[in-house]
């Protein structure tokens, strides 16, 4: 007989409005914050969650496609040092005037970072032989000055020894 009792006073409070509620008894404090929030019929907990759980699955393709697109990137190595080097041996040789070989140094240095920068465009990592301990990635130097000799001659026409003379 308690029981019943009991179950009746909870559906009292349940279906009275809090107004009355409060008349009744002034101890009930505003119980409008334990009402359990929904929408959609869900709790709002559990959209929040399915939500942080949408972000992360979206997290982890975006991070999967970042990571199998960096096994295609190719590093290398390109030595400068031998480029410089047989660059300006050529142009001791050629015997030019300072300006014109200021000049031609200007565009071969140029000439050598646009180079270096469409391999990197291409999905290359490239790095500076000098800096490399051992032969752990490929070098493609040869390749490198290949490019750049051939933008050369489509740019600066080559000059003879004669040195004005």
């Amino acid at each position: 007989m308690n029981d019943a009792v009991m179950t009746d006073a909870v559906m009292s409070d349940v279906e009275a409005p809090l107004q009355v509620r409060a008349r009744i008894d002034p101890t009930i404090a505003d119980v409008s914050a334990t009402v359990d929030r929904t929408y959609a019929g869900l709790p709002l907990s559990t959209l929040v969650l399915g939500g942080l759980m949408l972000l992360m699955l979206l997290w982890a393709a975006w991070a999967t496609r970042e990571l199998v697109a960096l096994r295609s990137h190719r590093t290398v190595s390109v030595s400068l040092a031998s480029l410089v080097r047989d660059f300006v041996a050529a142009e001791a040789r050629n015997g030019g005037t300072p300006e014109v070989t200021a000049a031609r140094t200007r565009i071969y240095i140029g000439t050598i970072g646009g180079a270096v920068k469409a391999m990197a465009d291409d999905g290359s990592t490239v790095l500076v032989s000098e800096a490399v301990l051992g032969n752990s990635v490929p070098d493609v130097t040869p390749q490198l000055k290949a490019a750049v000799d051939a933008r050369l001659r489509t740019m600066v026409p080559p000059t003879g020894g004669s040195n004005g003379r």
